[in-house]
């Protein structure tokens, strides 16, 4: 496909996102970019139907109005959280011959019939002649049967549903919908990275991501229940301050690499005309904020089996985003962690430059280089390189 002002949009429980992307003769470019405030939606659950499909065609339109052609069609990023991880075989009877393209063609063909529709990635995990585990390809292979093992990425089909009634709503297109956590394995497998074992943390608004890769596979996809709006409340119920003002405060006040003894003022409700304000101890602030972010890294390094030192730890998301994250988080838990963020774009706003747009940056790296487009069930470089490894990620189901 043509990428000709074809719309991203990164549905999030605090905002939707659209970028919009121009991509002809190789050349691939952000040409406008928009934000609305998520309503009727908290990252699991439609609370309002009517306000989740109005906050969409806000970003959209917001979008619309930088562009001299109507958006047509959309690429969805949706949540992980609600989208499941299996176990998928196929099986063909070949009585003895040998294994040819067709019959993979034929295991492929089987497998889209029946799981296509609802398919955010597919990774082909290997192959069984009879008995016998085949991790490269089994073209000449002699057997009474081959099935084609894969792990699918697959959104539930309500989810499917929900979503096409809403774009129906707005009047454009779903092109294609993607499970975050895979655009993030397939934007760090493009990259070419020397770190074979990563864990990838996004820390979002209501929840964080965790993606778990070894030797260069997925081996763990997670999302935990708490993001930075935690952080944000304990503020606001802890000081009586406004939403707006704690999660500001949060970001440009609080330094957890800081020691130093200092006091940060804090509004009080107006009272009588009167802007009063009061003066708050850093150090209490930073407790506060330290309490949230060792109880979500104290859940990330449980999952982690065996040495958290094996790993190499990748953060993104606005949650990355708080003062001196990874010097506290090397004097708390001793470990090296690096913020991935955005290669910085010319000609938007700063805004897009962070950490907090990182899945559709990500989403829109991968279309530069082509990398949807080879996207494919057989490619042997999505294939697990061992019966271990295999094993590994059918036990994680």
């Amino acid at each position: 496909m043509t990428y000709k002002d074809i719309a991203i949009i990164d549905i999030g429980s605090s905002s939707i996102k659209t970028f919009v992307v121009d991509k002809e003769n190789s050349i691939s470019k952000i040409i406008s970019v928009a934000k609305s405030n998520t309503i009727g939606f908290d990252g699991k659950t439609v609370t309002n139907f009517d306000n989740f499909v109005e906050s969409i065609k806000i970003s959209i339109d917001k979008a619309q109005r930088q562009l001299p052609r109507k958006i047509k069609n959309v690429i969805l990023i949706v949540p992980t959280s609600l989208n499941k991880n299996l176990l998928i075989s196929e099986k063909i009877i070949l009585k003895g011959s040998q294994v040819e393209n067709n019959h993979l063609r034929n295991l492929l063909s089987s497998i889209n019939k029946k799981y296509y529709s609802q398919f955010s990635h597919c990774f082909r995990s290997n192959f069984t002649t009879d008995q016998n585990i085949i991790t490269d390809n089994p073209i000449g292979i002699a057997c009474d049967t081959l099935t084609l093992n894969a792990i699918g990425t697959l959104i539930d089909s309500s989810q499917i549903n929900m979503y096409k009634n809403i774009f129906n709503r707005v009047g454009v297109n779903i092109h294609s919908l993607y499970d975050s956590n895979v655009i993030y394995y397939l934007y760090l497998k493009s990259l070419n990275l020397d770190k074979k074992n990563i864990i990838f943390i996004d820390i979002g608004y209501r929840s964080t991501k965790v993606l778990m890769i070894k030797n260069e596979k997925i081996s763990l996809i997670k999302t935990l229940p708490i993001g930075s709006y935690f952080i944000t409340n304990d503020l606001v119920k802890i000081l009586n301050v406004s939403y707006d003002f704690a999660d500001k405060l949060k970001i440009s006040h609080i330094n957890l690499g800081s020691n130093e003894k200092k006091m940060i003022e804090i509004p009080v409700w107006e009272e009588l005309g009167k802007n009063l304000k009061r003066k708050i101890d850093h150090e209490y602030l930073k407790s506060i904020m330290s309490s949230r972010i060792d109880e979500i890294f104290n859940m990330i390094l449980g999952m982690v089996p065996k040495s958290k030192f094996f790993y190499s730890y990748l953060v993104t998301g606005g949650g990355s985003m708080q003062i001196n994250l990874k010097p506290y988080l090397k004097n708390k838990f001793g470990i090296e962690v690096e913020i991935f963020e955005p290669k910085q774009v010319k000609g938007i706003p700063t805004f897009w430059n962070n950490p907090s747009i990182m899945s559709l940056f990500a989403m829109n790296e991968l279309i530069a280089n082509n990398s949807l487009e080879s996207l494919n069930l057989l490619k042997k470089n999505d294939s697990f390189s061992n019966k271990i490894w295999y094993k590994r990620f059918v036990d994680l189901l």
